[in-house]
């Protein structure tokens, strides 16, 4: 009798295996399938360089095989909507977008800084599963995208544009402005991260979309902050502009202020991280 029940459980037990062996390569090749896709199409429509190609294939493989839909429709969410905007707006008010560091299709940098947090958050959570990774998750997305967002709507048109801590009126472009139009694009892009991810929290729709607002909000404004602050900007000797570009009108630039290595890359990546550090707070303190 113990023989027979340690083969019934043996063979119940491979059976298992089997299954759970069985749907994750499913998963992997639906990944390795969308990953691909996504990052064709996206070179193709000069979305994202050659290297930022590659980045975005291998993090969206990497978030699909241990995520799944739930953690790869808000980067989805994020990646697209981000990328047409500035496709869109390529072509609008070129004169201020010329004093980017960089614009147009998007490099593997750009992608680490956007997506890493959220390619170690999934891992972490494959191996210690846990609801709060996935509101980390959310938050940190929802802080780049509404960076992101408030840029495009900030740079769209002429407007208004102030310095994030002094409130006086700067140049429109330059590293740590605000306008009215950009603040309202942070809440949209915040808005649409939180709307992907309705579907698979635990909480109340109306309270998670409130925290996710204000993480990434308030994750867009420290972006700001630093770039009011420590990011590193350089003075063309030609136009006399401050820039973000160590060329600009076809010359080398002067260093002007800030750090040499906190460009717009590292800037972007600590906006994630402080929107991950906001919900972390946000979530101890209201009580749900």
């Amino acid at each position: 009798m113990l023989i027979i029940n340690s083969i019934t459980a043996l063979t119940s037990f491979c059976l298992e295996y089997e299954n759970t062996m069985s749907m994750q390569f499913q998963n992997y090749i639906i990944g390795l399938f969308f990953a691909s896709l996504i990052a064709y199409l996206s070179y193709r429509l000069k979305f994202l360089t050659w290297s930022g190609a590659i980045a975005t294939f291998v993090l969206a493989q990497l978030i699909f095989d241990f995520g799944g839909i739930k953690w790869s429709s808000p980067i989805l969410t994020f990646f697209i909507s981000s990328s047409i905007l500035t496709k869109l707006n390529n072509q609008k008010n070129i004169e201020v977008r010329n004093y980017f560091e960089k614009n147009g299709a998007r490099d593997y940098l750009q992608v680490i800084a956007n997506g890493g947090i959220g390619g170690i958050l999934v891992l972490v959570n494959a191996f210690y599963p846990h609801e709060l990774f996935y509101l980390i998750y959310i938050a940190s997305l929802s802080s780049v995208c509404a960076d992101t967002w408030a840029t495009e709507f900030g740079t769209w048109r002429k407007t208004a544009t102030y310095n994030a801590i002094s409130l006086k009126r700067v140049a429109q472009g330059t590293s740590g402005g605000i306008s009215v139009i950009g603040l309202i694009g942070a809440l949209i892009g915040s808005f649409c991260i939180a709307l992907s991810a309705t579907g698979w929290v635990e909480i109340s729709y109306i309270q998670f979309v409130i925290l996710i607002l204000l993480t990434g909000f308030l994750g867009s404004y420290f972006d700001s902050i630093l770039g009011a602050t420590i990011q590193v900007q350089y003075l063309c000797p030609v136009c006399n502009k401050v820039t973000e570009r160590k060329i600009h009108c076809g010359k080398h630039t002067d260093h002007y202020r800030g750090f040499g290595w906190i460009n717009n890359d590292v800037v972007n990546f600590s906006s994630g991280i402080m929107g991950a550090i906001l919900i972390v707070i946000l979530k101890s303190l209201i009580k749900f």
